[in-house]
């Protein structure tokens, strides 16, 4: 946390991000699927929470609501421009520079809640 909280000045965007802006839809379920399919973190989200529950005799269903609310986390910008339409385009740029701008405190609000999983659990 103290990493983060020291470089929130320096955030600058991945450069492929960049690229996002004149994506196609194509490119854009490409990149996306990569990203969910093969990202290491992910993976080792997935490897660890799957062990927690096969360890605990946990039944599957327990993690339904996270991966649903995942998925909504993951639809918002798309499910913004179905119900805001023409709205959408010039509300979700300012959305975007604001994550740039304040990505720490995103950064930092995730890592509370990794910790606040890890003391509770």
């Amino acid at each position: 946390m103290a990493y983060v909280f020291h470089g929130r000045g320096q955030t600058d965007p991945p450069k492929w991000m960049g690229k996002l802006q004149t994506a196609t839809p194509k490119s854009t379920f490409v990149l996306g699927f990569l990203l969910l399919a093969f990202f290491p973190s992910d993976i080792l989200t997935l490897i660890a929470v799957g062990s927690h529950m096969a360890n605990h005799g946990e039944p599957w269903l327990h993690v339904v609501p996270f991966v649903l609310l995942t998925l909504l986390f993951l639809a918002l910008p798309a499910l913004c421009v179905l119900a805001l339409g023409q709205r959408a385009k010039s509300a979700l740029p300012k959305v975007r520079d604001w994550m740039d701008e304040n990505s720490w405190i995103v950064s930092e609000v995730v890592l509370v809640f990794f910790i606040g999983i890890v003391l509770l659990g």
